[in-house]
């Protein structure tokens, strides 16, 4: 699970550094840098899982990217080519590695690899110069909190590298070290290899998941052609045919997105089923009203939320998932529900989710199951919600206090809107309009 996430010079973001929870909630106005957090770590998936590993950015653009970020220039904050970017992520280990000996892949221990502690700290910095190359790349093991050892890699302005160690009986430069294979491998040498930090890397980096705001637009028929897909995509594609496989297996998958969908309250009943004799084609109907339809003919707000339950009952265990308003399109009564069921995931599934949000009523449903205590799960540790803003010396970000009993003692100045004090305009103009109804009527008018 990711435990930290900081950014420096990264988009709108000057600095950031905010710690993370099993459930992490983004709010803000537009462009206030809530995307920018998730897209930073996007962009290290499309650059660590990129047709070139050698890569040390991966802007995007290319069809199987997550985002195109166009230029270092327009990556930087204020556009200046000058400043260096940088993100750090601490994450607690994966457990066991995979790792390649003599064209095999073995599963590892990772206490079996130098001290590696509980938790990883990664930190990676970009510099424009003629091209951009990596200017420190560094990885520490965590104990309790306090770090064990550390590995720095800086460039030196000779154009060579040299290694920086910490932790050990005394701190100790090691020269000659080429560049960085990319921006997460450290480089090896004869006396030196860092292969389980890499490794662990690039697990986590399978862990990510990513189910972006623009979902599309649901099918009259689907074509199944006999393999399950493995993944869910950034735009929703895969959903049915995920839900086709499960048909085609035991179904459970498939009944458990059904009941979800009614306790949305979006369909009383949900279902895929082929529509020739070789099964090759199928369609997803949903029954409203007693009325069976395609997914085409019924609220936009199903196929909507269709790619988002079916991710978070199908995705596996231990996935960080990023899920861009996943309220889109459904009203107050689903967009309550649908809290529940992020609790419910994180807690009996093991996700991590980092939701970027603007929905009052998934707010209010969370303070509500703090409140009422009925999951040990459901405390302000578990639930961490932060309110971004604009600004002129770039982004900020306030953590929202979230007490035992669900109270919010910091609310933000327009956190959801200003519906206080649009309640409280209405008010006073609703008795100042009935005083002079009342004057209107006294004298007679």
């Amino acid at each position: 699970m990711l435990r930290r996430i900081g950014l420096s010079n990264f988009k709108c973001w000057k600095e950031l550094d905010i710690e993370l929870a099993p459930i992490t909630l983004l709010f803000g106005t537009n462009s206030s840098g809530k995307t920018a957090i998730l897209q930073s770590l996007l962009m290290l998936k499309q650059t660590a899982r990129g047709f070139d590993p050698g890569q040390h950015i991966n802007f995007g653009g290319r069809p199987r990217d997550y985002f195109y970020f166009g230029s270092y220039q327009d990556l930087a904050y204020s556009h200046q080519t000058d400043r260096d970017i940088s993100v750090s992520l601490t994450w607690e280990k994966t457990g066991v590695i995979l790792s390649r000996r003599d064209g095999a892949i073995w599963v590892e221990d990772p206490e079996d690899h130098f001290n590696i502690g509980k938790t990883i700290r990664y930190d990676v910095e970009w510099r424009m110069r003629n091209g951009i190359f990596i200017n420190k790349l560094a990885y520490s093991t965590i104990e309790d909190g306090q770090p064990i050892e550390s590995y720095w890699l800086k460039y030196k302005e000779d154009g060579s590298y040299a290694l920086w160690m910490t932790g050990w009986d005394s701190d100790y430069e090691v020269g000659g070290f080429p560049p960085p294979q990319s921006c997460f491998i450290l480089p090896s040498r004869k006396d030196w290899s860092f292969p389980v930090y890499s490794l662990e890397f690039q697990q986590l980096m399978t862990c990510l998941i990513y189910l972006g705001h623009l979902r599309g637009y649901p099918k009259r028929q689907y074509l199944w052609t006999g393999s399950k897909p493995s993944v869910i995509e950034p735009n929703g594609e895969q959903t049915i045919e995920h839900l086709i496989a499960s048909s085609r297996d035991d179904g459970a998958l498939l009944r458990e997105v059904e009941n979800r969908l009614e306790y949305l309250d979006l369909v009383e009943s949900f279902d895929v089923k082929p529509v020739d004799n070789i099964e090759r084609r199928y369609e997803a109907t949903a029954t409203l009203a007693g009325v069976e339809s395609s997914l085409m003919d019924v609220g936009f707000g199903v196929s909507q939320a269709l790619p988002v339950v079916t991710m978070l009952l199908s995705a596996p265990e231990g996935s960080i998932i990023l899920l861009e308003q996943p309220e889109l399109h459904l009203h107050p009564n689903a967009q309550a529900a649908l809290a529940d069921l992020l609790l419910e995931v994180a807690e009996k599934r093991n996700l991590q989710l980092i939701v970027e949000s603007h929905s009052e009523h998934i707010v209010r449903r969370l303070q509500r199951r703090i409140a009422e205590a009925d999951s040990e799960f459901a405390n302000p540790e578990n639930i961490k919600m932060y309110y971004c803003q604009p600004g002129e010396g770039g982004a900020t970000i306030d953590e929202v206090d979230v007490d035992r009993f669900g109270q919010i003692s910091n609310w933000p100045e327009k956190f959801m809107g200003d519906i206080s004090g649009d309640l409280h305009t209405m008010l006073k103009a609703a008795l100042e309009r009935r005083s002079q109804e009342l004057e209107i009527v006294g004298s007679g008018g």
